[in-house]
C-alpha cells in the first residue's frame, strides 16, 4: 500500500519485538473469550488496537478493539446499531470473559466498530467492491490492528488484496483515514510511552528502531 501505510506496519512490527508480559497475557485472554463464544454457537474475531496492537502495554492500559461478526439480523449492512441485541450479547460475553481471566473489572474495553461478515460475503460474491466503505474498513482494520481469530476473515481479506482495481480505490481512502489517526497528539504521545516502558525494563532502544520513529513521525 501506500509509503505512510508500509512505514507505520514497519514500526508495529519492530515494536512487536518487546511485547510485555502483559501485552502477551491480554491477546490469550482475547483468544480464550472468542473461543468461548464459539463454542455457544457465536462465531467472532477482533483486531485489537492501542497500545496492544503495538506489544506494548501494561495493566493500566485500556483496550481497543473492533469486532468482525455475523449477524443475520443486519446481513443487509456493513454494521450492526448498538442496540442490536447480537452485538450486545458478544461484546458483554466477551467483556465478562476477559475480566474474569484477567482478574481485573476495571479494564476497560471500547468497541469501536464491528463489521457484519454476512455482508462482506454477499458483497464479495456479488461484485459489489468499489466505493464499498464496509470492505474499506475491513481491510484498513487488517492492516492496522492486531488480529484474534485471524481465520475467521482473512479469506475475504485475500480475495480483496487480489483484486488490482479494489487496491488502486482503496489507496487513498486507506492514506486519508490513517493520515488522520497518526496525526493526532495521542498518537504521538503513545509512543513516548511506549518507549519509556521499552527503557524501564532495563533495555536500550535500538538505534535502527529511534531512526525509523523519527522518519515516521516526520512523514506524518
Amino acid at each position: 500500500m501506500d509509503n505512510l501505510i508500509e512505514k507505520y506496519l514497519t514500526l508495529k512490527n519492530r515494536y512487536r519485538n518487546y511485547d510485555t508480559k502483559e501485552a502477551l497475557r491480554r491477546v490469550q485472554a482475547f483468544r480464550l473469550a472468542v473461543k468461548d463464544l464459539s463454542e455457544k454457537g457465536y462465531h467472532v474475531a477482533l483486531e485489537l488496537l492501542g497500545s496492544i496492537n503495538f506489544g506494548i502495554c501494561e495493566v493500566s492500559s485500556d483496550v481497543d478493539c473492533i469486532l468482525l461478526h455475523s449477524c443475520e439480523l443486519h446481513k443487509q449492512e456493513g454494521s450492526c446499531p448498538e442496540d442490536c441485541p447480537n452485538y450486545i450479547f458478544e461484546i458483554k460475553e466477551i467483556e465478562k470473559s476477559i475480566h474474569r481471566r484477567l482478574q481485573s473489572k476495571d479494564l476497560k474495553i471500547d468497541f469501536l466498530d464491528n463489521i457484519n461478515l454476512l455482508y462482506v460475503d454477499e458483497s464479495i460474491k456479488k461484485g459489489d467492491l468499489i466505493d464499498n466503505e464496509v470492505l474499506y474498513r475491513l481491510l484498513f482494520y487488517r492492516n492496522l490492528g492486531r488480529p484474534v481469530n485471524r481465520p475467521l476473515f482473512i479469506n475475504y481479506c485475500e480475495r480483496l488484496e487480489d483484486n488490482p482495481e479494489f487496491i488502486r480505490e482503496i489507496i487513498p481512502w486507506a492514506t486519508e483515514a490513517l493520515g488522520g489517526y497518526l496525526r493526532t497528539n495521542q498518537h504521538r504521545l503513545s509512543f513516548n510511552k511506549y518507549n519509556e516502558r521499552i527503557l524501564s525494563k532495563g533495555l536500550l532502544l535500538p538505534k535502527e528502531l529511534e531512526e525509523e520513529l523519527k522518519k515516521y513521525l516526520e512523514s506524518v
